[in-house]
């Protein structure tokens, strides 16, 4: 049976009035709340410059690599003619004529008689014929024309010869291109006539390819050539005219360097700005302008270690290059942020690729890794590794969050416990109130009653 609830009734204490004081009494929830809040925003701060530090090292790693500095690039002025180089390809510039292009030798079948122009039709043939002298193929009565192409593609790989159907006829073409002949042979005198690939087909013979490079007449039996520059291959593509010509030029790759440090000085700037957002004191009066890291002296190192290494004068005995400022990179402003002048990296390779490199990453005389990026990645490691700062740190956060968390709940706790308290209080107090007031009803009325008697009786 449930109890109907008249708390309030004499008391003027309502659950309006609970709600009220347990506002006031869960205060401390709020603050807690408060702090919670801050420690994930702060955590969530240092996995965001954790990110960017890998990032900044990832941007630069590239200069470590001694590929970076030997990898060359070929640049051809038509379509006729390129090269591919490799890092060993001699630097220099070559003048390609193509005067012929490499091509299959093809021999054509005619019109094969029994297949009634259906290359699906059963042929009634049977005998066998030899490929350039070794690869035998078969024919049955059962057999059709698509069946002999594929019996013919099943030892292309050993043959060299690939068959396919072209207006019902056996085509056969050469896989390499080439002065070479495509033999066929017939062994009982007539299976090769019934399937069109004797004296009613054509043969066209394959070429070699004629170029000349620099002067020199060359002639291979295919269009992609790697022996004749060495460590460099030339890709003839189309035939030019009587006096034409395609230049290629062969030098070192800047491009990978220079899109390395390009790109190192953006994320540089980038984070740097993030850092400078995150360790903002804010502005008065202004909501949600304070950084959630202010006052944070471990970002405040990182942040002026970073300007340091990027701009301070480094100890390299392997290089003349002392600082980034010689290779174009320089501030623009008192925060620090960087530009990059890309001419001053190109003098600098021009003058001496090692230089560059060794300033970027060498060996000193005990075999360790000196440099700009080792140097630069052995400090950013130092945040961002499993057993970095930043990993200890976001584990601290994780443990103070959780230590909230339990405070939260058992506040709670205690809170639902406090409510039922003031309830059951106040209930109390509206009972006893209830029941005074009837004791007063009561007695009023029997000093009534008694006033009443003694009035009658004086009379």
């Amino acid at each position: 049976m449930s109890t109907i609830n008249f708390m309030g009734s004499y008391s003027g204490i309502d659950q309006t009035m609970i709600d009220q004081l347990m506002a006031v009494e869960k205060r401390p929830l709020v603050q807690l709340a408060e702090r919670k809040t801050s420690m994930e925003s702060q955590k969530n701060a240092w996995n965001d410059v954790r990110t960017r530090l890998n990032n900044l090292f990832e941007k630069i790693k590239v200069l470590q690599n001694a590929e970076t500095y030997t990898t060359k690039n070929a640049a051809s002025s038509g379509e006729a003619a390129n090269m591919t180089a490799s890092r060993n390809s001699p630097e220099g510039i070559y003048q390609i004529h193509v005067g012929q292009l490499a091509t299959n030798t093809s021999v054509v079948g005619g019109a094969i008689a029994a297949a009634q122009g259906d290359s699906s039709k059963e042929l009634g043939l049977s005998g066998s014929f030899t490929v350039n002298a070794d690869y035998q193929i078969d024919v049955i009565d059962s057999d059709t024309v698509r069946n002999i192409a594929d019996k013919i593609n099943a030892q292309t790989k050993e043959s060299g010869v690939r068959a396919s159907i072209i207006d019902n006829r056996l085509v056969l073409n050469n896989v390499e291109t080439g002065n070479t002949d495509i033999i066929l042979s017939d062994n009982d005198g007539t299976i090769l006539d019934g399937i069109g690939l004797s004296a009613s087909s054509t043969s066209i013979q394959g070429k070699n390819a004629l170029f000349n490079i620099n002067g020199v007449e060359v002639e291979r039996s295919s269009n992609t050539i790697r022996d004749v520059v060495e460590n460099t291959t030339i890709t003839l593509s189309k035939e030019h005219a009587a006096g034409q010509f395609d230049t290629v030029s062969i030098k070192l790759d800047t491009g990978k360097i220079e899109t390395a440090l390009d790109e190192f000085v953006k994320q540089y700037n980038s984070t740097m700005q993030f850092i400078d957002g995150k360790l903002s004191a804010g502005q008065a009066g202004v909501d949600r302008s304070r950084g959630d890291l202010a006052g944070d002296g471990t970002l405040m190192r990182l942040q002026s270690t970073l300007r340091n290494m990027v701009t301070s004068t480094i100890g390299n005995a392997n290089t003349t290059i002392k600082n980034m400022s010689e290779l174009g990179i320089t501030t623009i402003d008192k925060f620090g942020q960087l530009q990059f002048d890309k001419s001053k990296l190109s003098n600098a390779l021009a003058e001496d690729r090692n230089q560059v490199k060794n300033f970027f990453s060498s060996r000193d005389e005990s075999g360790n890794n000196i440099g700009f990026v080792p140097r630069i990645n052995s400090y950013i490691d130092g945040f961002v590794s499993s057993t970095g700062i930043i990993k200890g740190k976001t584990d601290t956060y994780d443990r103070t969050i959780k230590d909230i968390s339990k405070q939260v709940d058992a506040f709670n706790s205690r809170m639902v416990r406090r409510e039922q308290y003031y309830i059951n209080m106040f209930s109390k107090l509206d009972t006893a109130m209830m029941e005074a007031e009837s004791q007063m009803n009561w007695l009023t009325s029997q000093i009534a009653g008694l006033t009443a008697g003694m009035i009658n009786n004086n009379r």
